[in-house]
């Protein structure tokens, strides 16, 4: 059995408060996802997608169906999923670190009450059986033209951020950036991930 990795963590929060939105119907979120509030559907949490300021990271993850008595029940569940009907909250953040490729929720799909490696990302149960969320990535992945989008252990400290999907990624024209690449650090999981970075508001926000 495998630990679920800290993927993602605010390492200095921020002044500003946190943001309930109603969330996404039919979407599993990881915790740390970042969401904008939909233009098209205002009090309405949608993913980030450079279009406008983010509302904030997931406080929690959210899951289709929401959670059931088993989770409450459950050994390594201390903290309850968000139903995805449910208001969700959402948080700033000045600092951060994240790490991984790859779907932005992972739906557990094994009984085993341990985590699993397919193909690149943490699958698994905490026990229930259920398609239960238990990790994400937050660095977006593209090929052909899209790989200009993506942060790389290559990329430039310095490199200004943007999202899609949720995602960090390489702010293109058009797009809100928000976020700077400050620092390349080895990845909480190697066997998963080929780095992890750290990001800073960019000077200016959230003052």
């Amino acid at each position: 059995m495998l630990p679920n990795p800290s993927c993602f963590e605010v390492t200095k929060r921020s002044p500003r408060p946190y943001r309930s939105l109603a969330g996404v119907t039919g979407l599993n979120a990881a915790r740390g996802t970042a969401f904008i509030e939909d233009p098209a559907n205002p009090g309405t949490a949608k993913l980030a997608d450079g279009t406008v300021p983010i509302t904030g990271f997931i406080t929690r993850n959210a899951q289709v169906g929401g959670p059931t008595i088993a989770d409450a029940i459950m050994p390594n569940r201390i903290e309850l999923t968000f139903a995805d009907t449910d208001m969700q909250s959402f948080e700033q953040a000045e600092e951060l670190q994240a790490e991984g490729y790859g779907p932005n929720a992972t739906l557990g799909t094994n009984g085993g009450g341990g985590q699993s490696i397919a193909g690149g990302q943490i699958v698994g149960s905490p026990g229930n059986g259920t398609t239960t969320v238990v990790g994400g990535a937050y660095l977006y992945s593209g090929s052909g033209a899209n790989a200009a989008k993506m942060i790389t252990g290559a990329s430039a400290i310095g490199t200004k951020c943007s999202f899609i999907g949720g995602q960090f990624s390489v702010a293109q024209p058009g797009q809100i950036a928000e976020y700077v690449l400050v620092q390349i650090l080895p990845p909480s999981r190697p066997d998963i991930n080929t780095f992890r970075c750290r990001f800073t508001l960019m000077a200016g926000d959230g003052q």
